[in-house]
């Protein structure tokens, strides 16, 4: 495509049209959904519908506006405010202000933004766009993986987690701060948050603190009663490759690739160490059943490893699955393996990096800022089916900033006619 056609191609296109095309065709009942959560409010003192406040914080969002208070500046225009409310049905007079939002936002029931994640989730599923991804065409791939949401000199709320640094010395000091497990659905190049466990004390003084394995214990258990009869890979770095974890995989019937590195597993490191010395240099290397004692008895374990040269160093990658390795099959599980660092990648660093900015503190208030987060969930779950679905996102090279930007130009300058707009197809190619 030439200079002229991709001239031509930008001023054909409306992109916030077909932002709303993804959500009414993919998600038909997110509105609604929005609009049935609890309302805590007394109904006299009421101004914005329930779906008014969520939707102008979801859009704020997917322009990738970062600030409360520049999304409520940016709105304030005739054209967002209509374009908003021809997506809700109604007629709206003004944008909600974002300490309208946060109030609201501090009284919304988490378990009822769960079940909106979980829609989101099933309605893709049920799609089945993303079956081409699954491996062996039955098992789709999570990974597991954690990251800190907020940082603070002194303690925010009961539920902080606390780490202290220089223990014992002059200079000890101590950091208060939250942090969230993430189950990520990997299809390609795209994450979708399947589940979303936040790693929290119970209370301010406790004797032993929450922690990133009790909170996949947790989340294990809601992901097997939400999900009862889906084939799963659960996918994680080297915290995850333990009995305890492997243990609740058999229990739900799920199979697992997990990073391994030898000194979490001691004496399983000694057996492979063992075996390699006696085995020839190859660039993968597999034992199936390999024996092992721990906990208090003895173990098997499927291991795969794989050397990768980069810049003259060698580098070694290594994994526990529960799969049988074969020669036909190895590729396939070392691809699988490495496909956890999607959640880095495409999730984590595109949340904290590139759009979303989830480090960033929308409110204090606790409730609120877990709110904040399900919503950065739902909003880049959209944008990806954007951003990787659209022919002309690839075709134009639109970065993400620049898909940002003509997201917000043609929702807060231009007036959409949903009627015109018929049914978009996407298409992935990762």
């Amino acid at each position: 495509m030439n200079r002229a056609e991709k001239r031509k191609l930008k001023k054909e296109i409306d992109i916030f049209a077909d932002v709303v095309k993804i959500i009414k065709q993919y998600f038909p009942e997110l509105i609604k959904r929005f609009e049935r959560l609890t309302d805590t409010r007394h109904q006299s003192y009421v101004e914005y519908q329930m779906s008014v406040i969520t939707v102008t914080r979801l859009m704020g969002l997917l322009c990738g506006i970062t600030s409360m208070r520049n999304t409520t500046e940016k709105f304030n225009t005739e054209e967002a405010i209509e374009n908003i409310g021809k997506l809700l049905g109604i007629e709206i007079e003004e944008i909600p202000h974002y300490d309208t939002i946060n109030d609201i936002f501090e009284e919304l029931d988490i378990e009822e933004l769960r079940r909106i994640q979980k829609y989101m989730v099933n309605r893709l599923i049920r799609s089945k766009m993303f079956d081409k991804y699954r491996y062996k065409g039955k098992y789709f791939q999570i990974v597991i993986d954690g990251t800190g949401l907020a940082t603070f000199k002194e303690r925010h709320c009961p539920n902080c987690l606390k780490r202290t640094y220089n223990k014992g010395q002059d200079d000890e000091y101590s950091i208060y701060y939250h942090y969230v497990l993430e189950a990520k659905l990997v299809v390609g190049d795209i994450v979708i948050s399947i589940d979303t466990e936040f790693v929290e004390n119970e209370k301010e003084n406790v004797e032993k603190q929450d922690c990133e394995i009790r909170a996949f214990y947790r989340m294990a258990e809601r992901i097997k009663k939400e999900y009862p009869k889906l084939p799963i890979i659960i996918s994680g770095d080297a915290l995850y490759a333990c009995e305890p974890v492997m243990e609740v995989c058999r229990n739900n019937k799920w199979e697992y690739i997990l990073r391994f590195k030898k000194d979490r597993l001691k004496a399983l490191g000694e057996e492979i160490e063992g075996l390699e010395k006696a085995e020839k240099e190859s660039k993968i290397k597999y034992w199936n059943k390999l024996k092992y004692y721990e906990v208090k008895r003895d173990k098997e374990a499927n291991v795969i490893k794989y050397y990768e040269t980069k810049k003259e160093e060698k580098i070694e990658f290594m994994w526990l699955t529960s799969f049988k390795i074969t020669e036909k099959n190895k590729e396939d599980i070392i691809y699988y393996g490495r496909q956890r660092w999607k959640i880095e990648n495409e999730g984590f660093n595109m949340q904290k990096n590139g759009t979303f900015d989830i480090e960033h503190i929308y409110s204090r208030n606790y409730n609120a800022m877990k709110a904040h987060y399900f919503f950065i969930q739902f909003a880049h779950t959209i944008r990806q089916l954007l951003e990787k679905g659209l022919k002309y996102v690839s075709e134009l090279k639109m970065s993400i900033k620049e898909v940002s930007a003509a997201i917000t130009q043609t929702l807060t300058q231009t007036s959409i006619n949903l009627a015109v707009h018929g049914k978009i197809q996407l298409r992935f190619y990762g």
